[in-house]
């Protein structure tokens, strides 16, 4: 069945159960604490991104409904980025949406301090459409930025979130991607998983499905559930998923989760998409990570490529600047490459693009080239104290005596 024959199969069904609200619905508080909402509106998808790291998804397949649950919200949904930090709960502002039905997550602390950029690009694959969210975590010191991106034409849209730890002590996160999906029109649907590529999500309830909602992690996760949708709450309320799938027909949801260690200073970042419709290409052929991530101008640089569906003929690209020899697929999950960064390729973080026949993929910001170690090798810097530091002073002030005596 097509998804336009999908859309007229849930039709039916489409209001009732959204406007009705369901259990474990919140009380809406205060108004004017309503998340600002920036809205991508691309075709076949319109991606509404809440300035507290939620989301709402239109598909123009499916008309006029809402793909998470309550379908019929005027702003985002039951979808988000939910981290825990020093025995905190931090979350979307569930209360202040139009509607919620998480309230299993129990006690929550909103994101704060938050801010959501315009739309920036032209939605092709070279100048996707992006959103940035930015959010601080309480007190805890963590700060996240949540970059959005979306290509016209694509049944999927992708978000990385990345935390950085702006404090002095190392922090535990353990961050989950939670949905209370709503599939094609219907409230119900079949818990849905692809091991080998870690996908969790849901699929319609017909006997022969044609329609998911399916969670991607580019960033392989740790833990993720397929359950109720009130069981996937309440186990990330919890702190940890169980690794279960639920059969049958469910009102159902999903979730990923990632346990990560964040140094003073540093950061991390998880990359994800969410699919709605087909089971889309980029879960069959994907890129993960690239190790090391970086390299400096004027470097060869041997890499090890991650990622989900290599084969012979998979090649990659790290855009201008940058050449890939000497590629060896090791396996379906793993490759490696030889990277001849040019003097002139520019700084900062890159696009990798990965190729196979039909299929492609992209790792945002997969790559970082830094500054060049010049001509002599390695530059380092004098240090202002120590042994070295005076001795390199003292030699320094000796030179300026004798030049000022030779002009005398």
């Amino acid at each position: 069945m097509s998804r336009l024959g999908t859309a007229a199969l849930f039709t039916l069904c489409l209001v009732a159960s959204a406007q009705a609200g369901k259990p474990g619905t919140l009380a809406v508080t205060a108004p004017q604490a309503v998340p600002a909402i920036t809205t991508i509106a691309g075709a076949p998808l319109t991606v509404r991104v809440g300035d507290d790291l939620s989301f709402q998804v239109f598909n123009a397949d499916i008309p006029g409904v809402g793909q998470i649950y309550p379908s019929d919200s005027s702003d985002t949904a039951d979808m988000g980025w939910i981290v825990h930090a020093g025995g905190v709960q931090y979350t979307p502002d569930f209360a202040d949406h139009e509607g919620s039905a998480t309230s299993n997550l129990g006690a929550a602390t909103p994101y704060a301090t938050r801010s959501v950029t315009p739309v920036t690009g032209t939605g092709t694959a070279a100048d996707p459409f992006q959103v940035s969210v930015s959010v601080t975590l309480g007190s805890s010191g963590l700060r996240g930025t949540q970059v959005v991106r979306y290509v016209n034409g694509q049944n999927y849209f992708a978000k990385s979130l990345t935390l950085t730890n702006q404090g002095t002590s190392p922090q535990n996160a353990t961050v989950f991607l939670g949905a209370d999906i709503y599939l094609a029109g219907a409230d119900s649907g079949v818990p849905y998983r692809d091991a080998g590529a870690g996908i969790i999500g849901g699929q319609d309830c017909g006997t022969t499905p044609s329609y998911y909602i399916l969670l991607i992690p580019q960033t392989p996760a740790d833990a993720w559930s397929g359950a109720s949708y009130s069981s996937i709450w309440s186990q990330i309320g919890g702190a940890a998923l169980d690794n279960a799938l639920a059969t049958g027909c469910i009102d159902n949801g999903a979730a990923l989760q990632w346990n990560r260690t964040i140094a003073p200073g540093a950061s991390v970042t998880i990359q994800g998409v969410t699919s709605f419709g087909d089971i889309p290409a980029v879960a069959l052929f994907n890129i993960n990570s690239v190790t090391p991530a970086s390299g400096a101008q004027g470097q060869t640089v041997n890499v090890t490529i991650t990622g989900l569906g290599f084969g012979a003929g998979t090649s990659f690209a790290f855009g201008s600047g940058i050449t890939v020899t000497n590629v060896v697929i090791v396996d379906a999950n793993t490759a490696t490459a030889t990277l001849t960064i040019a003097d002139s390729a520019a700084l900062g973080p890159r696009d990798v693009g990965g190729s196979n026949g039909t299929l492609n993929a992209t790792l945002f910001n997969g790559f970082t080239v830094t500054g060049g170690t010049g001509p002599g090798g390695n530059v380092n810097a004098v240090p202002a104290t120590g042994p070295l530091g005076t001795l390199m002073m003292l030699l320094a002030l000796a030179i300026v005596g004798l030049v000022a005596l030779r002009r005398h």
